[in-house]
């Protein structure tokens, strides 16, 4: 298996892609760059079918020749991290402050 640092930068591919697509769309480097990422619940602003976003996945594994344990860290990591959302109604979710 490839090193966490190799996969990590395969993530990062799939996030700016599906940011790219997503409603609004995005660009994952400057939401990075400008702090936005730092937000709570940042990402539930966006959408992008969950559909798509397993094309996605697929698309760029397959384009790395990912294994099937490596394809498996990949998704969790997407899924679990901070993909757009997959549903619509959460496109209207309020940001609150935290007292931090």
């Amino acid at each position: 298996m490839r090193s966490d640092k190799y996969l990590w930068n395969i993530c990062m591919e799939i996030y700016r892609k599906m940011y790219k697509e997503a409603s609004p769309q995005a660009d994952f480097d400057n939401l990075i760059k400008t702090g936005i990422t730092e937000k709570p619940n940042w990402f539930m602003k966006y959408y992008l079918p969950i559909e798509r976003q397993k094309e996605i996945l697929n698309e760029i594994c397959n384009k790395y020749k990912c294994t099937k344990l490596e394809k498996h860290k990949i998704s969790k990591e997407i899924y679990l991290g901070c993909s757009p959302s997959s549903k619509k109604e959460h496109r209207s979710y309020k940001f609150y402050k935290t007292n931090k």
